[in-house]
């Protein structure tokens, strides 16, 4: 570690006296500005200027200019004036961006005293103290994920709101795709939703493809009633629509019909829907309203339903991840603040409470999971019934956690989003988050290959798991933790293997927690 140079240091070791002896305070991590320096400790106290902090070296003031704090115990450090701007997804701007600022505001102890529209899906919003001061002053322009990059690209934007992940060079943007500015904000999905009366339950994505396109134009071809089909879909700036097109559309290489009427706003799609018998659209998950979402049947025979717990798990075939895009070191201070909220455990329940899908765990008993097992008895693929019952034996009594962990393609390393849900769990787990229980690390694949392999393959991808979880705490720290490690192969699949969509989603390890036994 880097020693402070004299203009962070204001005082050491002659504070010592003046403060005593030694008491418990919150710990702190003070980071220098360009990262290369860091100090950790105790948090004696702040004068608004000056970090006092006693550390392995002594007591030490350092400026508050010169670090960024983070812990528990750093104060809030509020900065007067600033503007900026909040460009990009209709979904997410729209619909839970003000929810967050609003969250973030609360952390400031400051109030969101003006909202004043600047015109159509556009908004300013006012953060003031008490005193009725200025704290700082946001526009959320919700026009669209493809407005998002470039106006991160010209400076317009210190935040982009994307409901699809940039494209590689996106609109100059070389290094923002995979980079430390890439942030994955919140869970979502789309959902196909028809007026609440329509009889029509679930449809493969090709039938909802054949819809889109018009080449079904009667909803009694589908089992319903004697009805024309109408069309609504999101505008041509929609990450939603990209999405759609890219999840739906293009593997069925068909195209929507120039009859679709296009919405900019998914409330207003999502209304118009609920209050047409002929009518169907695709939205975010967050915008179901009065209107009634359709499960999803796969090809194999497998239907999924757009609820949390699948959302979370991603295996519901419409998932999506909901994005949040930094403009680099030089953000303004509150838009760094804001989104560092927004991805902090706090904006959990915010999240939640708008409509989205959080960061929470959830669990699932595997009664829920009968379509799973029924599956892989009728299925024509390779299965071992005696395997069956000794996963039955194993996770009867258990609960499924929500968090399940994927590679990346052709390995046994942890894709980005699991790995940070693997080192978010390890913290958990070591601050006694599942005390008394059993932790299974179950590993799961596709049915490629033989079936044995697959068992010790996915036995592999279960231990890479384990691995991941001690390296991302301090040695020893999960010794105490009962983490048993276990392989099923291919058995009961999540999605289909015909597709390769399907596959991925096969090559998992699940996370199940059970009272200990005896």
């Amino acid at each position: 570690m880097r020693i402070w140079n004299s203009g962070l240091v204001i005082a050491f070791a002659a504070l010592l006296a003046s403060l005593g002896a030694a008491r418990a305070e919150p710990r702190v991590v003070l980071t220098s500005l360009d990262g290369a320096t860091r100090v950790e400790g105790e948090l004696l106290g702040f004068d608004g200027e000056n970090y006092t902090v006693r550390t392995s070296l002594g007591i030490i003031a350092v400026a508050a200019a010169q670090v960024t704090c983070a812990g528990p115990g750093c104060p809030v450090v509020i900065s007067y004036g600033g503007r900026f701007a909040i460009q990009g997804s209709n979904t997410i701007g729209d619909g839970l961006m003000p929810a967050l600022i609003e969250g973030y505001a609360d952390t400031l102890d400051a109030e969101l005293v003006r909202q004043v529209g600047g015109g159509e899906n556009q908004r300013v919003l006012r953060l003031a103290d008490a005193q009725g001061r200025e704290i700082a002053v946001i526009e959320v322009g919700a026009h669209g994920t493809a407005t998002a990059f470039p106006a991160l690209a010209d400076g317009s934007a210190a935040i982009g709101l994307a409901s699809r992940r940039v494209a590689a060079a996106e609109a100059g943007l070389a290094n923002l795709r995979g980079g430390p500015d890439e942030h994955i904000l919140a869970l979502g999905g789309l959902i196909v939703i028809v007026h609440p009366d329509n009889p029509v339950r679930a449809l493969r994505l090709d039938q909802i493809a054949a819809l889109f396109a018009g080449r079904t134009t009667s909803w009694a071809q589908l089992g319903g009633p004697e009805l024309p089909v109408s069309l609504y879909v999101r505008d041509d700036r929609s990450g939603t629509l990209a999405a759609f097109e890219a999840l739906v559309m293009q593997p069925s290489r068909l195209k929507i019909a120039d009859s679709a009427e296009r919405l900019e706003d998914s409330a207003e799609l999502s209304d118009l829907v609920s209050i047409d018998p002929t009518g169907i659209g695709f939205t975010g998950f967050a915008y179901a309203r009065a209107s009634r979402p359709l499960a999803i049947r796969q090809q194999c025979g497998l239907t999924s339903f757009p609820t949390t717990f699948d959302l979370k798990t991603e295996e519901y075939p419409l998932a999506r991840r909901l994005y949040a895009y930094g403009s680099g070191a030089a953000m303004p201070p509150h838009a760094k603040g804001l989104l560092d909220f927004a991805l902090s455990d706090a904006a959990q329940p915010i999240i939640a409470e708008a409509g989205f899908v959080d960061r929470g765990i959830e669990t699932q008993g595997i009664e829920v999971q009968g379509a799973r097992l029924a599956h892989s008895l009728t299925s024509k693929e390779e299965f071992s019934l005696a395997l069956l019952r000794e996963m039955l034996g194993e996770l009867k009594d258990a609960l499924r956690l929500s968090l399940t962990f994927r590679f990346t393609a052709g390995s046994s390393n942890l894709e980005a989003r699991s790995q940070r849900e693997a080192e978010r769990f390890a913290r958990l787990l070591a601050d006694g988050g599942y005390a008394g229980k059993d932790i299974l690390l179950v590993g799961f694949t596709d049915s490629g290959g033989e079936f044995k392999k697959n068992r010790g393959l996915a036995m592999r991808r279960a231990q890479s798991v384990l691995d991941t979880l001690k390296a991302s705490v301090p040695e020893g720290a999960l010794d105490a933790v009962p983490i048993q490690v276990q392989s099923y192969g291919e058995l009961t699949p999540v999605g289909c293997n015909e597709t390769p969509q399907g596959r991925q989603l096969n090559r998992r390890v699940e996370v199940w927690v059970r009272d200990k036994r005896g």
